[in-house]
């Protein structure tokens, strides 16, 4: 599973120092161009499917001790962010904190 596949939920487990609910993104692909425009489109489809899993409820048949409140996104990434994606991830973390929910990026050393 990667972020080419929004209609899936690439992994989720819960935090155990604050017992919230974590919706990992896998993300393998380069931010070099022409790759780039494609990689953002994806992106940001898979995080509108992350925002919606929530706010649909179907959170709630993998967690279904959710009531509500945080909901953590980590896209775990192959590849560091260039310009375009930095400020796409600025964007995107307004959007989501607005769906009560946090956008974190992790680079995958290996």
């Amino acid at each position: 599973m990667s972020v080419l596949e929004t209609d899936l939920v690439d992994y989720v487990y819960l935090d155990d120092l604050t017992q919230t609910p974590v919706l990992v993104v896998s993300d393998p692909l380069t931010w070099k161009p022409p790759e780039d425009e494609t990689h953002l489109d994806a992106l940001r489809d898979k995080l509108n499917a992350q925002i919606a899993f929530v706010e649909t409820g179907q959170i709630r048949g993998v967690w279904p001790g959710y009531a509500g409140g945080l909901v953590k996104v980590e896209v775990v990434a192959r590849y560091a962010l260039n310009r375009a994606a930095e400020q796409f991830y600025g964007a995107a973390e307004r959007v989501m904190k607005k769906a009560n929910m946090q956008l974190d990026f992790r680079l995958c050393d290996g």
